[in-house]
């Protein structure tokens, strides 16, 4: 038999849910509140895993298309929030019918199911939507629709259908969805009819689901229909729930079924899997990477001393004018990386590197002293002095530390605080100097996957330079030319950029920074 692809397929079936019943209190509706309802219910008609029991469920899954060709399925799913460190969902095949290829679309969507946050504390119905559209003598039935704001993007279909709940003798049996708009998917017609049961212990869970859609894809209309009912209900201090015509499962002897499961990660981060089964999306523990820094700036020389091997220290300020001198330094930095998140919120890294500068700089003489050696007698043998001074230098340095990053956010808006503390040995000049690096940036997540990022940039280091310069005269005779250097730094400039993550492994990320120091930094790198 042709094999059908199975992508909507899977994510209906793990988009439908059992929720028991809480006691949370119900919002200011009269139409719930006067039949005991929680608000709640509602949530558990669209929601898969909103809940705070342990459930099973029986689920069979019928696909047909307009060629003619059928698929069956038949699956357990197994909801259990204290399953091996929260790995709370998996799926059992029972008659070995899921290939290779559907269960990695299968994983996929568990894996989404891991990341759904449950934790949220507003009800997923729009109150104000919330009207009656018909009180029978026996039954009341009510209208609404779901909040189209803040929904968790695991959800996004709810904000395309209309809802209808039907109250028989004040119980609550039947809340009904339907789609007024195309869903994702291809989905062009959408209804699932929840049917539940009240506990004899009081509250309500889902008994029964019904999901039907109709989809069109590559030409051929695609019917899907679910059918799914609870066999197996506990709280999470163990207690085993009963209701009116429950049913219970044999299973035959020496059976063994494939369970499908997803793992959260590792041991790193640490407090990992709790933050997932909140709703937070983790990158790979850790990861290692390659970036290309490139960076201009201005700098103001305030003051400048030099000496010839053992002689004293000569101060150049009344030989060079630095108000007017101009420096440039191109900076060229490659380097190497590698970091862990220690916590889902605390990422550690070494760094280790070279880099290239490129020093530039007019340094202009003292007009005073040019025009008053200009000015003595022609008999008076005096050294020329020019306008100015050119340098060109090239120096290599040598790069290594570290840094960490504290980074969280809040919906699709996030804030990272990212500190490198470098050692640079300028292999000519024998100094080494010690670089503090600080970004603050603030990110917004956009739903093609990529997070644009603004912020800014602090370099903080010691701005009173020492070192020398080791040359030979005319004669091969070694001498050291020292130096003792001192300016004006550029502490901030503005920062923009973006980062995108490919396929869990792969990330990029691209900045620029803007405004008296400007820069581009590229960033390619792999996470294990």
């Amino acid at each position: 038999m042709k094999r059908i692809t199975t992508t909507v397929l899977f994510f209906m079936l793990m988009f439908h849910c059992y929720l028991t019943a809480q006691n949370a209190e119900p919002v200011n509706s009269n139409y719930l509140i006067e039949n005991g309802i929680s608000p709640r219910m509602l949530d558990a008609a669209a929601s898969t895993f909103m809940q705070d029991g342990i459930f099973k469920n029986k689920v069979t899954i019928n696909i047909t298309d307009s060629e003619g060709t059928e698929r069956n399925y038949d699956v357990d799913i197994i909801y259990d929030p204290e399953y091996m460190e929260g790995m709370d969902i998996r799926v059992v095949d029972k008659k070995g019918n899921v290939h290779k290829k559907e269960k990695k679309i299968l994983r996929k969507y568990i894996e989404k199911g891991h990341y759904f946050s449950r934790m949220t504390k507003d009800y997923l119905y729009d109150e104000s939507s919330l009207k009656m559209i018909r009180n029978g003598k026996d039954t009341v039935v009510l209208e609404f629709y779901y909040n189209k704001k803040d929904v968790d993007p695991f959800l996004r279909n709810i904000k395309r259908v209309r809802g209808e709940i039907y109250i028989v003798d004040g119980i609550l049996k039947r809340v009904v969805l339907t789609n007024v708009k195309p869903l994702k998917k291809h989905v062009s017609e959408y209804k699932r009819t929840v049917d539940f049961a009240k506990i004899k212990s009081g509250g309500y869970i889902v008994d029964k689901v019904l999901e039907e859609s109709t989809a069109k894809k590559n030409e051929k209309i695609i019917d899907y229909k679910l059918h799914s009912r609870v066999i197996d209900y506990k709280t999470l201090s163990g207690e085993e729930l009963t209701w009116k015509n429950k049913i219970s499962e044999q299973v035959p002897a020496g059976a063994k079924y494939d369970t499908i499961n997803v793992k959260l990660g590792g041991p790193l981060p640490l407090w990992g899997k709790s933050a997932t089964k909140t709703g937070y999306q983790l990158p790979r523990p850790i990861g290692v990477a390659a970036f290309a820094h490139f960076q201009s700036q201005f700098m103001q020389i305030t003051s400048l001393k030099v000496g010839l091997d053992d002689g004293d220290m000569v101060n150049l300020e009344n030989v060079i004018t630095f108000d007017e001198s101009d420096v440039t330094l191109n900076s060229s930095i490659f380097l190497a990386k590698a970091d862990v998140w220690l916590f889902p919120f605390l990422n550690l890294m070494a760094i280790i590197g070279s880099g290239r500068n490129e020093l530039n700089a007019d340094l202009f003489v003292n007009e005073n002293l040019r025009d008053f050696l200009e000015g003595l007698p022609e008999w008076i043998d005096v050294p020329y002095l020019p306008e100015s001074i050119p340098i060109n230098s090239i120096l290599t340095s040598e790069i290594y530390g570290g840094g960490a990053t504290l980074a969280g956010g809040i919906g699709d808006f996030n804030i990272s605080l990212n500190y490198q503390l470098m050692f640079t040995n300028i292999v000519e000049a024998n100094t080494t100097n010690m670089v503090n690096i600080i970004t603050p940036m603030i990110g917004y997540m956009a739903p093609f996957g990529v997070n644009f990022m603004v912020g800014t940039q602090g370099q903080f280091y010691e701005t009173l330079v020492k070192g020398f310069f080791e040359f030979e005269d005319v004669n091969g005779d070694p001498h050291k030319l020292k130096y003792i250097i001192d300016f004006e730094p550029i502490r901030w400039n503005g920062m923009i950029g973006f980062y995108k993550g490919f396929n869990k492994h792969w990330e990029m990320s691209i900045q620029a920074g803007f405004g008296q120091r400007t820069s581009i930094t590229a960033v390619f790198g792999y996470r294990l």
